[in-house]
């Protein structure tokens, strides 16, 4: 039985991955740090604490993250002050099908409150939701599974009766390990086959979510 959708947001319900790999290859060039696509992978999706920990191997102690990390958000910003929030194609069908057939909703993302916030209200969103879950709000980010056990939580629901909606490796891996069915809806990241192996199943978009959900309620 599928009675609440836990929903990640960068990459998901966003096309936001793509400005934030421009954000951190900008913050590569001005501080000079060797910044590669294959090291910005082994983070997306996780919290601060979680990438500062990488940054801090990668690069050592003197690494100055925080300044790295603010560089990245500044250009994701500016872009999303001009451009708008970069709806991903479905998401407002989706929320609407889940509304109107009484299924509940929850955000579960690794941005932290005062981000998500912004982007959320700026694309229209933010009320379809019944509980909203940040980065900042729990002790241990994706790949942990603490994230969407607190939204599952907060909603009333066992996390087995929850269906998590991710484009992230990591993500995928945090959904699977709270007991939750997976959706795949892949965005800029290549999701190998041992992430894929921790999937209900992989839909091209978030309207083809709808149908999967119509198919399996």
């Amino acid at each position: 039985m599928v009675r609440g959708i836990l929903f990640d947001m960068d990459g998901l319900m966003f096309a936001t991955e793509q400005l934030s790999t421009e954000g951190w290859m900008k913050a590569a060039t001005q501080l000079h740090y060797p910044i590669t696509l294959d090291f910005i992978k082994k983070f997306r999706g996780t919290n601060i604490a979680y990438s500062r920990a990488l940054f801090q191997r990668e690069f050592g102690e003197q690494v100055d993250y925080d300044l790295a990390r603010q560089i990245r958000t500044d250009s994701m910003n500016e872009h999303i002050e001009k451009n708008g929030v970069p709806v991903k194609e479905g998401l407002l069908e989706l929320l609407d099908y889940l509304k109107d057939n009484g299924l509940k909703s929850a955000v579960a993302t690794s941005t932290h409150q005062a981000i998500a916030e912004v982007y959320l209200k700026k694309a229209g969103v933010f009320d379809y939701f019944d509980v909203h879950v940040y980065g900042d709000g729990i002790s241990k980010g994706k790949p942990d599974p603490e994230i969407f056990q607190v939204a599952a939580g907060m909603l009333a629901l066992p996390t087995a009766e929850c269906v998590v909606l991710e484009d992230s490796p990591n993500g995928i891996i945090a959904g699977d390990a709270a007991g939750c069915q997976v959706i795949a809806v892949p965005d800029i990241t290549e999701i190998e086959e041992n992430g894929m192996n921790k999937t209900t199943a992989c839909c091209r978009d978030l309207r083809e979510v709808i149908d999967w959900i119509k198919d399996n309620r």
